[in-house]
């Protein structure tokens, strides 16, 4: 629609130039440079433009402006909102580890004091979470779906979290802001409901057969090269990783203990039921850049957060990069999260089912939500205002089911997510100061002119990832028995 839009405006200008006439001095003059066949000439080239959008309108061909800028979170006019359902990244924690941390050994300088212990929810991030929840109660009551002060009905809403003290405290902090006058049970695993660990990030079937395979597609990430290419690739993110921290000064670098990080190969583990890892250069230097964007996200003075260094928002969306690359072999390759994934896309396709249900909320990683669209087949996606540019943290992958004046069923599936200034700033979040959102797309499915996919489409996407997942069982079950 942006580009009608853009089309539409320069018509209306070129239009206006033709009959324009320029007023000095009480005198009226038409412009003397131009003559009609030009101004002929332009409006054939914007009609041309104008047929051009609509013709590819109509194959499905034409992509969405997004790939530059997000719009910010607004209801759909034309549609009625019937059903949301979202799952979160949760909001900002500490590092994952605390004394004696590769982040710690990595640099000589001190970290900042963290306002929660290792892995877990900042004081900032429940800040962040609950003003979230605030924003979705506005925007759900303007939409009609559920009041401000509502206490919803019995199987109205559903809340689940991974048994992490972050995923928890995100969900709980969230439905606070949401639905402040109700006590929302927030499902986890080991809770007295038997909840089952759906969104673990682990793997669902393994073999060795299949463990060779997907080594080697994990290593396409690289290229023709491999895991040669990968570390050429983030030889240069790893090394201003390395000069943030001044990591060249610290003795434990110094020792040896972690080799070289721009010269050592990396790798890729699987074991049974567990999460795939990478090992060597990226696994370590991702260790650090994971601290220092979190130090980014609590400490207002940039000097500080970045050891005394000047990094520019290029630099710090370098090292964000870089973390998404680390994510994304990890759990970004279809081989891989197809396997991980089957038994959350069996929830979400459970949850989309469900007519009684107005809102469903899930909280996890950045892997999760990841691994999710990359089963899903989405579109490649870069968002706008942020460092992280796949999975920000606090990010909302969002399903609205939406109705239109017609009877028919569609879905917006975007991600909502704060600004890396929403963020730095804890701006509250308002209409006024709206988060942002992004509208995705899926490999091989067509969107109407609003950007949103038929109701018959989005399931098929859910059930073609499923059908995939059994598949790759079966085809790995019968290499391992023969």
């Amino acid at each position: 629609m942006k580009r009608f839009f853009k089309v539409l405006t320069a018509m209306v200008l070129a239009l206006s130039m033709c009959t324009a006439t320029v007023w000095a001095n009480g005198q009226g003059e038409t412009f003397p440079d131009r003559k009609e066949t030009d101004y002929v000439e332009i409006l054939g080239k914007l009609f041309g433009l104008l047929e051009e959008y609509y013709g590819e309108k109509e194959k499905g061909s034409v992509s969405s402006d997004k790939t530059e800028e997000a719009d910010v979170f607004t209801g759909m006019d034309g549609y009625t909102l019937e059903q949301v359902v979202i799952l979160s990244r949760h909001n900002i924690r500490a590092p994952l580890a605390s004394n004696g941390s590769v982040p710690q050994e990595l640099t000589p300088h001190q970290w900042i004091s963290w306002t929660a212990p290792a892995s877990e929810l900042t004081v900032k991030g429940g800040i962040l979470e609950t003003n979230m929840g605030q924003y979705f109660r506005k925007w759900l009551d303007s939409e009609g779906l559920i009041s401000e002060n509502a206490v919803p009905g019995k199987g109205e809403i559903r809340f689940n979290a991974r048994d992490k003290q972050r995923c928890r405290a995100t969900a709980r902090f969230f439905a606070s802001g949401l639905l402040p006058l109700s006590d929302v049970v927030v499902e986890h695993p080991g809770d007295a409901y038997g909840t089952k660990d759906f969104m673990a990030p682990v793997l669902n079937f393994y073999s060795d057969e299949y463990a060779e395979d997907a080594l080697e597609e994990v290593g396409k990430v690289g290229g023709d090269a491999g895991f040669e290419g990968i570390r050429k690739d983030t030889a240069d993110a790893i090394a201003l990783i390395m000069k943030t921290v001044d990591m060249k000064d610290s003795k434990i670098y110094q020792s040896g203990k972690y080799g070289d990080l721009l010269k050592d190969l990396s790798s890729y583990k699987m074991e049974e039921g567990k999460e795939p890892d990478v090992t060597g250069a990226v696994k370590t230097a991702s260790q650090v850049a994971d601290a220092l964007i979190l130090q980014y996200y609590e400490e207002p003075d940039r000097l500080k957060a970045a050891f005394g260094h000047e990094l520019t928002e290029e630099d710090w969306k370098t090292i964000g990069e870089f973390l998404t690359t680390y994510l994304t072999l990890r759990h970004g390759v279809p081989f891989v999260a197809k396997n991980i994934t089957n038994p959350l896309l069996k929830e979400l396709r459970s949850e989309l089912g469900n007519k009684d249900r107005k809102l469903s909320f899930f909280c996890a990683h950045d892997c999760t939500v990841l691994g999710t669209l990359t089963a899903l087949g989405v579109e490649p996606y870069e968002l706008p205002e942020s460092i992280e540019t796949k999975t920000p943290i606090g990010v909302k992958l969002m399903f609205e089911r939406l109705r239109d004046e017609e009877d028919q069923v569609w879905y917006r599936v975007s991600l909502v997510y704060r600004s890396v200034d929403q963020i730095r700033n804890a701006d509250v979040l308002s209409p006024d100061n709206p988060p942002l959102q992004y509208v995705l797309s899926f490999e091989g499915v067509e969107t109407n002119e609003d950007g949103l996919i038929s109701e018959e489409d989005l399931i098929s996407l859910f059930e073609n990832a499923i059908e995939e997942y059994d598949e790759l069982e079966e085809k790995y079950s019968l290499k391992a028995a023969a």
